[in-house]
Parts: structure tokens; C-alpha cells; sequence
């Protein structure tokens, strides 16, 4: 009785990141998306309003919540820098003032950087987010418009040897 052959094995394919895919520096894609522009292609008009995200960019189609449960990280992503805000308001008004610090002004100010902070930065967390996350996981196929893609690892993968 003859053994079945085992199937070959096929080795996954190699991923390339998403600059050299799209042609860009990493830095390229985390401004865009502090400036509220797509990451991808720095298209523009990415929000329907200051709180309403549209599902694909206009430009280069690309999809902005590539996982469920992706906005967790802008929110993360606008908490810290916040954090990071009003600590640098504390230390600087309590470095500033020294030893006669003015509690009343300092505590507004902190209470002002709490409640519209947030606010005032949730658009540019989120395309900020996005960036971070195409320099963490590289696009799959579907994602963006092909147009847009420098090195397609399914089109431009090397011939085999």
C-alpha cells in the first residue's frame, strides 16, 4: 500500500512594510497624519465633520479602521499626549513660579488642557493613529487602491529561481 504524499508546503510570503510599498519615509506617513490627511496618500477632506470619520479616504480608498477595535489606540494615543501636556503646564508654571506658586491660575489652566484638550486633538489622533498602525502592520490586499502602491508584494515579488 502506497502513502499518500503530503501536500507541498507553501512558505508564507514575505511582507514588506507599508513605506516601501507606498514609496514613502515613516516619518512622511506620521505627519500627514498629525496634519488630519490620509496617511497613505495625504489626501484631504478624511473627516465629515470634527467627530465623523469617513470610512475610506476619498483619494486613495484606503480603509481607516483596518480591525476591529482599531480606534482603541487613537484614544490611547489622546490621552497620553494630553497627560504629557498637562504635565508640562504643572511643571512649567510650578518651575516658573517657584516658591510662590499661584494655585488658582495653574489649576484653571490644567482644567482648561483636561476638558478641551481631548477635544482639540481627537481629529489628528485618529489619522495619527492610522499612520502607526500602517508602520505597524503592512497593507494587505483590498486596503488601498492599487494606484497608489509603489511594491506590490504579489505583483513585484521575485521570480522563483
Amino acid at each position: 500500500m502506497t502513502q499518500p504524499q503530503p501536500a507541498p508546503r507553501r512558505r508564507p510570503r514575505k511582507q514588506i512594510p507599508t513605506p516601501i510599498q507606498l514609496g514613502v519615509r515613516p516619518s512622511v506617513l506620521l505627519v500627514r497624519g498629525l496634519f488630519i490627511r490620509c496617511p497613505a496618500c495625504g489626501g484631504r477632506h478624511v473627516f465629515r465633520n470634527w467627530f465623523a470619520m469617513v470610512e475610506r479616504c476619498p483619494t486613495c480608498t484606503l480603509k481607516f479602521e483596518r480591525v476591529e477595535g482599531h480606534w482603541i489606540g487613537s484614544l490611547g494615543l489622546n490621552s497620553t499626549v494630553i497627560f504629557g501636556a498637562m504635565l508640562v503646564v504643572l511643571l512649567g508654571g510650578s518651575i516658573a513660579f517657584y516658591p510662590d506658586v499661584p494655585l488658582g491660575p495653574l489649576l484653571v489652566a490644567e482644567l482648561t488642557l483636561a476638558l478641551v484638550g481631548p477635544l482639540v486633538f481627537f481629529p489628528p489622533s485618529r489619522t495619527l493613529w492610522t499612520g502607526i498602525d500602517l508602520l505597524m502592520r503592512p497593507l494587505e490586499p483590498g486596503e488601498i487602491d492599487p494606484r497608489f502602491v509603489v511594491v506590490d508584494p504579489y505583483r513585484d515579488r521575485p521570480a522563483a529561481t
